[in-house]
Order: C-alpha cells, then structure tokens, then sequence
C-alpha cells in the first residue's frame, strides 16, 4: 500500500513514530535502532513501510532503509517470528550484522537479543539461509569461484567494506587469514572472529 512515507516527525516514543504528511499524521513502529537514527521531534524523517494485517488490526511498520525492510520481512517469514520479534531482533543487531551472520552460519550475533533463545537463532539461521540476497550472493561466489584465491580475495574484502571496514584494514585482515582451502563462508568466519566480532 506504502513503499514509504516522509513528513515532520510530529512524535516519537518508545517504538512509535508518527510522522506528518501534508496533515496526515502516520504511525509507525520502529525498531529501537531505526529510532535512534532518524532524528527528533520537528526534523523530516523518511521511513520505508510494511504494513501488516492480521484479522482483528493493521499496523505500519517504519525502517530505516530498505535493507531493514527486506531484513525484516524475511525475519517474519520463519516460523515463531513475529513483527514484535523480528523488530526486537532489529532493535538489537543492524540488518546488515543480521545478514553477515546468517551468511557465515553464525548465531552467536544473536546472543544476549532479549526473548530469542536458542530454538529461535537455530530456526534463523535454518531457514533464512536460501532466502538472503547476501547469502546468495556469497554462496554464488563460493560457487563460481572456488580455490581462484585472487577473486576469493577482492570478494571477501568487498564483502568486508560493504560491512563498514576500512578497505585498507580489510585487505590485512583478508590477507592474514586467507589459505588455498578456504571458500568465502571459511574466509569470512576466520575473518570476523579475528575482528571480534
């Protein structure tokens, strides 16, 4: 119905947005991260929507970005994942963090995410892992690179700066981990473990 709305910012609370559209005011829930991004009361605000109907109420759903929408939208796809929790998780980890840990298998990104156990992360990481363009795309070059070290190189490195690591810092930290066996979703995991994250 909405791809997205802009407006002045005529309230925000909590996880509501309501934002004002030529005197329309729209509320929208947000994840807490969403919310700390855009803006304060007064300042125009831009928020892609998913508006979603269950028998007895509709609800607009605010994000950030269309990562975050897309993010989300395949979060509520899992079985036992709602709008509550998929915002909660949102609210907890970026979409882009999300992605890179579904791409390497990781569920520890999800610790410590208040009302996801275990159950839940394992039920994630499962069955989101086809459905994530990032996935894919790493999975595609897993594929049609193999032991190409070279290209397996500039990919993981690209990966890396698309996740907010300088390139000059990616190319070390490729450059210590990369051996003759390794595929993308090994390179990365090494990678991020020797980055903390």
């Amino acid at each position: 119905m909405f791809g997205f709305i802009k407006g002045i910012i005529a309230f925000k609370n909590n996880d509501t947005v309501i934002l004002d559209n030529n005197g329309v005011g729209y509320e929208l829930i947000v994840s807490n991260m969403c919310m700390s991004h855009i803006g304060e009361v007064g300042e125009e605000a831009k928020l892609w929507t998913h508006l979603h109907v269950r028998e007895d109420e509709m609800t607009l759903i605010g994000f950030e970005d269309l990562q975050e929408r897309e993010v989300f939208r395949k979060l509520i796809s899992v079985n036992g994942v709602g709008p509550k929790m998929a915002l909660t998780i949102l609210g907890g980890i970026s979409a882009k963090d999300l992605s890179l840990a579904i791409a390497t298998q990781n569920a520890s990104f999800l610790k410590g995410i208040k009302g996801v156990g275990t159950k839940i992360r394992e039920r994630i990481m499962l069955e989101l892992k086809e459905k994530m363009n990032s996935v894919e795309s790493v999975q595609l070059s897993m594929t049609n690179f193999g032991g190409e070290q070279n290209v397996l190189f500039d990919n993981a490195v690209s990966i890396l700066v698309d996740w907010g690591v300088q390139k000059s810092t990616a190319e070390q930290i490729i450059k210590d981990n990369i051996r003759p066996d390794d595929n993308m979703e090994s390179l990365l995991a090494k990678a991020f473990k020797d980055m903390g994250r």
